[in-house]
C-alpha cells in the first residue's frame, strides 16, 4: 500500500471511526516502510487533519457539488490533493494531481476521477478569496471552528487570539526530561549523540524522533514531554519522604517525574478510571525503575473515605478540551468539549482537596488555555472552600511560552 493510501485510511478512521491521530499513525504505518515514506504518511494525517477547515472552503469554492454530497473517499481524497498544492512545497502539483486521481479510482468510479481533477487542476491556478469578515478569516485562514475564534476574540482580543491561531500551525519541539535517578541533562544529550541542547534541566532536540526505537529510552534514561506539563509536577514540588496523590496520572508522565524529585522515596498513590491506563502507569514507572508509585483504578468524581487528609501534596490534572495541544492532535479542535466539563472538573478538583492535610499544597492543571475550564474552576473552588488560598497561577500560551497550552493553579490548605 501507497504512502498516500496508507494515509487515506488514517484519516478516515479518525474523521470517522473517533481514533486519535497519534494511536491511528501508531497502529497503522507498517513497520517496513521507508522512512520518507513514513514521513509523507505522517504529514500527510496531521496536516489534513489539521486544516480540514480551510480544505473544506477551498473544495466548496471550485467544486459544483457540495460537500456533503460528496463521498467520504472522495472528500479525503481532495482534501490531500488540496494540502500538497497549498501546504506542502517539496511535492510537484503534477504528482499531487495525479496520485489523488489514482486513489479516486480506487475509491470511487471514473466520474470521481475526472472530478477529482477537475477540481484539483483548477485549485492549483486559482488563488484563495479569504472572507472579508475578521473572525470568519481567522476561522478559515487558521482553519479553527468559527464559534472557537468568535470566543478566543472575545476572551483575549482579536490580535492575541490571531497569534495563538498562528502558533498552533508551528511544529511543536520535542523535549525530553531526563531520569534524575540515572542521570543529568548534560550526560544525556552526550549519550544521545543528536543534535540537541539543554534548557533547564530539560533537552530540547534539534529534530523528532522515535523513541521507541531508542536504547536509552528502553533503559529508562528520559521521558517525553513537554515544559509546560512538567511544570505542573515542578510547580507542586515533593520533597523525598512525602506522601503524594495523583488523582488523574495516566499515562504517568507527571507521576514519575514527582517519584524522581522525590529521589524513589516516600509514597505516591496514582489513580485512574480505567485498568489499561493504569497499567500503563506501572510500565512507565518499571522502565525508569521507579517503586514508590501505587495505582489504584478509581474515579475522581468519587471520594474514597480511606484516603481523607492523608496526602502531603496532590496533583490534580483533571480531564479536559485539551484545546492547548492541538499542535499535536489536531483532531481535538473538532471535536467539542460537553459543555458540563467544568462541572466535573470542579467536581474532581473538590474530591482531590479532602485528601489534602492542613498545610499541604494541591496543583490544578489542564492542557488547554479555554478560561472557564481554568481560573473560572479554581476560582470556583476557592470562593466555595475559604481554608485553601492560591499561592501561584499561570497559563502557558504556544505564541509566548513556546511550549503548549497548560494552565496551572497551586493552592494551600491553611486551616
Amino acid at each position: 500500500m501507497s504512502a498516500r493510501e496508507t494515509a487515506l485510511k488514517i484519516i478516515y478512521d479518525i474523521e470517522f471511526n473517533g481514533a486519535y491521530s497519534n494511536m491511528a499513525l501508531k497502529k497503522s504505518i507498517p513497520k517496513d516502510m521507508e522512512k520518507r515514506e513514513k514521513a509523507l504518511v505522517t504529514a500527510l494525517v496531521y496536516g489534513v487533519i489539521d486544516k480540514k477547515l480551510t480544505l473544506d472552503y477551498v473544495i466548496s469554492q471550485f467544486s459544483k457539488l457540495r460537500i456533503n454530497k460528496l463521498s467520504k473517499y472522495i472528500l479525503i481524497i481532495l482534501r490531500m490533493g488540496l494540502y500538497q498544492l497549498m501546504f506542502m512545497d517539496k511535492i510537484p502539483n503534477s504528482a499531487a494531481v495525479n496520485e489523488s486521481v489514482r486513489l479516486a479510482k480506487k475509491y470511487g468510479h471514473g466520474a470521481s476521477a475526472g472530478f477529482v481533477n477537475g477540481v484539483l487542476r483548477t485549485a492549483s491556478r486559482s488563488e484563495i478569496e479569504y472572507p472579508s469578515d475578521g473572525n470568519e478569516f481567522l476561522s478559515v485562514r487558521y482553519s479553527f471552528p468559527l464559534q472557537l475564534c468568535e470566543k478566543w476574540v472575545k476572551d483575549f482580543g482579536y490580535g492575541f487570539a490571531e497569534e495563538l491561531l498562528k502558533s498552533f500551525e508551528e511544529t511543536p519541539k520535542l523535549y525530553l526530561r531526563p531520569n534524575r535517578l540515572k542521570t543529568t541533562a548534560e550526560e544525556l544529550l552526550s549519550k544521545l549523540g543528536r543534535g540537541g541542547r539543554v534548557v533547564g534541566d530539560m533537552i530540547v532536540t534539534d529534530e523528532g524522533f522515535d523513541v521507541s526505537d531508542d536504547e536509552l529510552f528502553r533503559r529508562g534514561y528520559y521521558t517525553v514531554q513537554d515544559p509546560a506539563a512538567y511544570g505542573a509536577a515542578r510547580t507542586l514540588a515533593p520533597r523525598e519522604g512525602d506522601t503524594v496523590i495523583d488523582v488523574c496520572a495516566a499515562p504517568g508522565g507527571k507521576t514519575t517525574a514527582m517519584a524522581e524529585m522525590m529521589n524513589d522515596t516516600g509514597r505516591i498513590y496514582a489513580f485512574d478510571i480505567y485498568p489499561h491506563k493504569t497499567e500503563l502507569i506501572n510500565k512507565n514507572a518499571e522502565r525508569l525503575g521507579i517503586t514508590i508509585i501505587e495505582t489504584a483504578i478509581k474515579n475522581g468524581c468519587e471520594f474514597d473515605e480511606r484516603f481523607s487528609e492523608i496526602a502531603d501534596r496532590i496533583l490534580c490534572d483533571v480531564p479536559c478540551s485539551g484545546l492547548g495541544i492541538v499542535r499535536r492532535k489536531p483532531e481535538i479542535k473538532w471535536r467539542a468539549a460537553a459543555n458540563t466539563l467544568p462541572e466535573t472538573q470542579l467536581e474532581i478538583l473538590s474530591n482531590a482537596a479532602r485528601y489534602l492535610k492542613i498545610g499541604g499544597e494541591i496543583v490544578y492543571s489542564t492542557c488547554t488555555v479555554e478560561r472557564g475550564e481554568n481560573e473560572g474552576v479554581t476560582d470556583a473552588f476557592l470562593n466555595g472552600n475559604k481554608n485553601f488560598s492560591k499561592l501561584c497561577e499561570k497559563t502557558f500560551y504556544p505564541h509566548i511560552d513556546g511550549t503548549d497550552g497548560f494552565y496551572i493553579c497551586k493552592m494551600k490548605r491553611v486551616k
